[in-house]
């Protein structure tokens, strides 16, 4: 048995541990523990080694799903070397961009050659600099990804919820000060800006000090509508975000079954219908590729239902975006990149002005990169990491 599949055991023998524990009343059972519970650690992976750390955990946690059940998630938690400040480490909690939603595309999976192994790294440049600065740094894998149960991919709350969650165990496993900033980069940037939800009931006791958010996803029903009549795939660009759209209509049947029902029944076309399991066992570099969701032409992705896929998916999109969160008044960073195919600068800067309409402190980073490299050392990492520390001095 490989490590991710004694990873997955495991979380399911924890899973059902917890359940059969749990004492019984006349009531019924009460609840296991509770959301943000440290269930165990184990050794890092050696993908998920960053340069300047002087410890790297795996760690297993408790997070919630939309229907309020209690289940298991994995992450990272990185230690800068050296002894623990007297009152302790200032945090950063960092969300990955998109890997895809197969339990395998979970960062702490990752393994060398993997072939998403790039997105799974992509923050390691903003850990290091985090790391050498004197933070420690928690990075989530998310709800459902490498832990069974399905991964609800794009879904703010839940995202938000894996975010927060994780800084509740990981204060259980170092010593931290009480302040800390959300960050993430794509997914993880809907991920951080979810965590300032004013709804969003943070950990007692823990601080937030800021949200840092690069590259994040906004208006993506704009483009899955501009895409959908192109009659051919254009590789590379087409390939990406046609396993994308693949993935939010995926993601939307996890909390929504009845998304799934439509897919499968007219939604999509038959081709694409063919290659629907492939999203449970494929990353994202995979399902952009010919052989899969990538060598479909956009025009050729939806069924006889197709307007009505469209339409519930777009809706649904529109009201979980970004735009429509209301924050709480914290000082946000957003990083866009000029040349970024999936999250244009157009709606970056939408989004920028509709948080500053709320009357919030927004700095905007503006870097000549695409949605990948922006989130690089040569690019927004150096004023990426100034400013967090910035705001976890304050």
């Amino acid at each position: 048995m490989n490590r991710a599949l004694r990873r997955i055991a495991a979380a399911g023998a924890t899973a059902v541990l917890l359940l059969a524990t749990a004492p019984v009343t006349a009531a019924g059972p009460r609840p296991g523990p509770h959301p943000g519970t440290l269930l165990d650690t184990s050794a890092a992976g050696r993908t998920s080694q960053v340069a300047g750390a002087g410890r790297v955990v795996e760690v297993r946690y408790t997070t919630s799903t939309a229907a309020g059940r209690v289940v298991p998630a994995t992450g990272l938690v990185l230690v800068p070397r050296g002894r623990a400040p007297k009152a302790g480490w200032p945090l950063v909690v960092y969300g990955h961009m998109t890997t895809g939603i197969a339990d395998r595309c979970a960062p702490t999976n990752g393994t060398p050659g993997h072939p998403e192994l790039r997105r799974m790294q992509q923050g390691d440049d903003l850990t290091r600099s985090l790391l050498a600065a004197g933070v420690a740094v928690a990075r989530p894998d998310y709800e459902g990804l490498g832990t069974p149960g399905a991964h609800p991919y794009l879904r703010g709350a839940s995202l938000g919820r894996s975010m927060v969650d994780l800084v509740a165990a990981t204060r259980a496993l170092v010593p931290l000060n009480g302040r800390w900033v959300a960050s993430g980069h794509s997914e993880g940037g809907v991920a951080a800006l979810n965590v300032a939800d004013r709804r969003r009931t943070l950990v007692p006791g823990m601080r937030l000090m800021g949200v840092h958010a690069i590259t994040p996803v906004t208006q993506m029903e704009v483009l899955v509508r501009t895409l959908r009549p192109l009659p051919v795939a254009v590789a590379p660009l087409t390939g990406e975000l046609v396993a994308l759209a693949a993935l939010i209509i995926k993601g939307q049947a996890v909390e929504d079954p009845a998304v799934q029902r439509l897919a499968l029944d007219g939604g999509l076309s038959p081709r694409a219908r063919a290659l629907w399991n492939q999203l449970d066992q494929r990353c994202l570099a995979e399902l952009a590729a010919p052989d899969s969701w990538g060598g479909l032409a956009p025009a050729r992705l939806l069924g006889p239902r197709g307007n009505e896929l469209v339409r519930v998916v777009t809706t649904q999109l529109a009201q979980d975006d970004v735009r429509r969160l209301r924050l709480r008044p914290l000082p946000v960073r957003i990083e866009e990149g000029l040349v970024d195919a999936v999250a244009p600068f157009v709606f970056t800067e939408q989004l920028v002005r509709s948080y500053r309409r709320q009357g919030l402190d927004v700095t905007l980073g503006r870097w000549l990169a695409g949605h990948s490299e922006t989130n690089s050392a040569s690019y927004s990492v150096g004023a990426a990491t100034a400013w967090i520390l910035a705001q976890l001095r304050r």
